[in-house]
C-alpha cells in the first residue's frame, strides 16, 4: 500500500486526482496540501472532491505536519510551488511526483539533481494514449519526417500559464530527436507576418480559449498531401490515472529521475 499526499487538492487537476487515487485498491490517501486561509482547510478530500463519502484524510495548510506520514507527495500546481514541495521531500527523504508543466531549464536541473536523493517522476502529460501518440509521432518522423514540414497544434483553456504546453515540446523534442535535429535551432513559437519558413523548422502554434482542457494536433505538411495526429480531452481525469500510476512506479524505487514512459514500460 503506497501512502499518498497531494497537494492543490481543490485545483481542477487535483480534483482529478483524489478521484483516481480513492478508486485505486494500491493507494492510501495521507491528506491534501492547500494554502493558508481557505475554506476548504480541514475538509475531508472525499467530501471536498464529490464523492460523497469520507475518505479519512483532510486538507492541511502546512505540508509539515503530513508529510512523514506519506511515501509519495503528487502535485499538479505551478512550477513555484513544485519546487517548493520538492525540497520538502529532500528534507524528508519522500518520493516526488509531478504533472507540473512550465519549469524553466534551472528548475527542471533541480528536479534532475534532487534524483540523486530521492525518486522523482516529472511528467508532462499524465495520460497513457499521449504516450502512444508519442509512440506514433516517432514512427512518422523516422519514416518520413525529413520529408515534411512539421507543426504542432495545440489549445487549452484560457487559464493555462505556459505556452507552447509541456507535451507540444515534448512532441517537438521526439521530433527532432529522431531526425537528428537541435531543437533549439530549428523551433519556431508564434511564427506571425510575411516570409517563407525556414526548412527543417518544428514550428508551434498554441490556442488559449475557454475551458478546454487539453487537444494536440501534430501536422507533417507534404507538397500534395499532409498527415496529421490529433489527440483530444474531454476532461482531466484522463491525465489523473496516469499520473497515479506513476506515483506507485516512483514509490517503489530508491532514488533516481523518471518520467511517465520509465512507468508505463514497467507495466
Amino acid at each position: 500500500m503506497v501512502r499518498l499526499l497531494i497537494v492543490g487538492p481543490n485545483g481542477n487537476m487535483g480534483r482529478a486526482l483524489v478521484r483516481a487515487a480513492a478508486s485505486t485498491p494500491d493507494i492510501d490517501l495521507t491528506g491534501g496540501v492547500g494554502p493558508k486561509g481557505r475554506d476548504y482547510i480541514g475538509v475531508d478530500l472525499g467530501l471536498l472532491v464529490g464523492l460523497g463519502n469520507h475518505l479519512g484524510a483532510q486538507v492541511f495548510d502546512n505540508i509539515e505536519r503530513v508529510i512523514d506520514e506519506s511515501d509519495v507527495v503528487l502535485e499538479c500546481t505551478k512550477p513555484a510551488v513544485s519546487i517548493t514541495v520538492l525540497e520538502a521531500c529532500l528534507d524528508h527523504r519522500k518520493a516526488f511526483a509531478t504533472g507540473t508543466t512550465g519549469f524553466s531549464e534551472e528548475q527542471v536541473t533541480r528536479m534532475r539533481c534532487a534524483g540523486d536523493k530521492i525518486p522523482v517522476l516529472q511528467a508532462a502529460n499524465g495520460s497513457p494514449i499521449v504516450h502512444l501518440l508519442y509512440e506514433l509521432v516517432r514512427l512518422v518522423s523516422r519514416e518520413v519526417g525529413n520529408e515534411a514540414d512539421v507543426d504542432i497544434v495545440e489549445m487549452h483553456g484560457s487559464t493555462k500559464i505556459d505556452a507552447p504546453s509541456g507535451t507540444a515540446i515534448e512532441i517537438a523534442e521526439i521530433i527532432a530527436d529522431t531526425l537528428g535535429l537541435d531543437l533549439d535551432r530549428v523551433a519556431e513559437y508564434g511564427r506571425r507576418g510575411p516570409g517563407q519558413r525556414e526548412s527543417e523548422s518544428i514550428q508551434y502554434s498554441s490556442i488559449r480559449s475557454g475551458g478546454t482542457p487539453s487537444t494536440h494536433r501534430v501536422i507533417f505538411g507534404f507538397q500534395n498531401e499532409r498527415l496529421e495526429l490529433t489527440h483530444y480531452t474531454y476532461n482531466t481525469d484522463a491525465f489523473a490515472e496516469g499520473l497515479i500510476e506513476g506515483a506507485l512506479f516512483v514509490a517503489d524505487q530508491d532514488g533516481g529521475f523518471y518520467t511517465l514512459r520509465d512507468a508505463f514500460e514497467d507495466r
